[in-house]
């Protein structure tokens, strides 16, 4: 049966989303990383997956929320550059100084902070620049803008060998995307020039960034709390272990790209059958996640970092389905931004920060099989209480079907 025009947008979009994130994290996890434990060993690359940490909690909570932000806010106010670069710019130069002081220590001289201080900046633009491409839904582009971006890490690890700096692997990346963008797209162009609506974008804004920076604290936590309750190598173990996991929850991003840039251009608002068939489609994906994590996990460490695989063959289902049910409720959260103020997102990541953090703190002490559970349990109780609040303000009103 031949599909709708509609329809085979939507795929082909999907697929390009998700093909960029497949071929970025395959690279990083399949050559990059494991190179890099090959090199350095388990423990130093603890301590390179801890900076990363901070990377993945700070860059994705400023660049990815202005980059929603600027999504949901199109269908009430004719916004300009200025009014998100600008945040970009402020936000992530406090975020990159709070970043460079946690990692006291960790860093060896000024030239490496420089070097991990251009990290964080332009992996917060990185994130935030394929909103041009979110906005025109020219996804072949942004397919093609995280192609450089893999391009960039690949030879960026020749220079690693050349120089001894990690950095400049992950550096070199983000800088060939951002000139990439600045080729083909704009939304940096006119970067201080605002709009009459800057400072409405500036407080509603704040709420997301702060409410992605818990998501985010949340989901990178293990890395920070584990090099200082047991050590540099548990970071590492749990990380191998999480890996597949993560992997997967990366593609939820992608798959929320394309629904909410199609419900912000349509402009309509989802009610509470529709909500429900996206809560329960989210469940089935969430469901066969799992079961791809839990044969995927031992085969991965097994083939690539063999050296820890009898230290964490204990925890693999544990720890999967904590990182599941943390891609379930992401996505759960994305369809609930969509007809939901931003406030509620802030209120129940604070929450569970919280529960996460007594738990750790409680039974997560001592272990990595203590550590797991705590995170679980947290994921679980997230998810139902992103789905008492999706179906409390979906309301029962059905949209007209089109």
């Amino acid at each position: 049966m031949k599909l709708p025009e509609k329809s085979k947008g939507i795929l082909g979009n999907t697929a390009y989303t998700i093909g960029g994130a497949l071929l970025m994290n395959g690279v990083l996890q399949a050559i990059v990383y494991p190179r890099l434990n090959h090199i350095m060993g388990a423990e130093a690359l603890g301590n390179l997956l801890y900076i990363m940490g901070l990377v993945a909690i700070l860059c994705p909570s400023i660049g990815q929320s202005l980059n929603t932000g600027r999504l949901v806010i199109r269908r009430e106010a004719e916004v300009k550059n200025g009014d998100f670069d600008l945040m970009l710019l402020a936000y992530g130069g406090i975020g990159t100084l709070i970043c460079l002081i946690m990692s006291r220590g960790r860093i060896g001289g000024a030239g490496e902070a420089v070097l991990t201080g251009l990290l964080l900046m332009t992996t917060i633009f990185r994130y935030y620049g394929d909103v041009e491409y979110r906005l025109s839904l020219h996804y072949r582009r942004y397919f093609i803008y995280y192609t450089v971006l893999t391009a960039g890490y690949m030879a960026g690890f020749l220079l690693y060998h050349l120089t001894g700096s990690w950095q400049l692997i992950f550096l070199s990346g983000e800088v060939l995307a951002l000139i990439y963008l600045a080729l083909t797209g704009s939304v940096f162009d006119r970067f201080f020039e605002r709009s009459r609506y800057f400072g409405r974008v500036v407080r509603r804004e704040s709420f997301l960034v702060v409410s992605y920076l818990l998501t985010n604290l949340t989901l990178n936590v293990d890395r920070l709390l584990l090099a200082a309750l047991i050590g540099d190598l548990a970071v590492t173990q749990y990380y191998v272990t999480s890996l597949i996991g993560k992997t997967l929850v990366l593609l939820v991003a992608p798959v929320n790209t394309i629904i909410i840039s199609y419900l912000t251009k349509r402009n309509v608002r989802l009610y509470r059958k529709q909500f429900l068939k996206y809560s329960g489609l989210g469940f089935l994906v969430a469901f066969l996640f799992f079961v791809a994590a839990q044969v995927g996990t031992p085969l991965f460490i097994w083939l690539f970092y063999r050296n820890l695989f009898d230290s964490v063959r204990g925890i693999v289902t544990v720890v999967n389905l904590s990182q599941i049910l943390g891609l379930l409720s992401t996505y759960l959260f994305m369809i609930v931004l969509t007809f939901t103020n931003e406030r509620w997102q802030f209120t129940l990541q604070l929450i569970h920060l919280g529960v996460l953090l007594v738990l750790i703190f409680t039974i997560g002490r001592g272990s990595l099989m203590g550590f797991s559970t705590a995170v679980l349990i947290a994921n679980a109780l997230r998810i139902l209480a992103v789905m008492v609040l999706g179906f409390v303000k979906s309301g029962r009103q059905l949209m007209p079907e089109k």
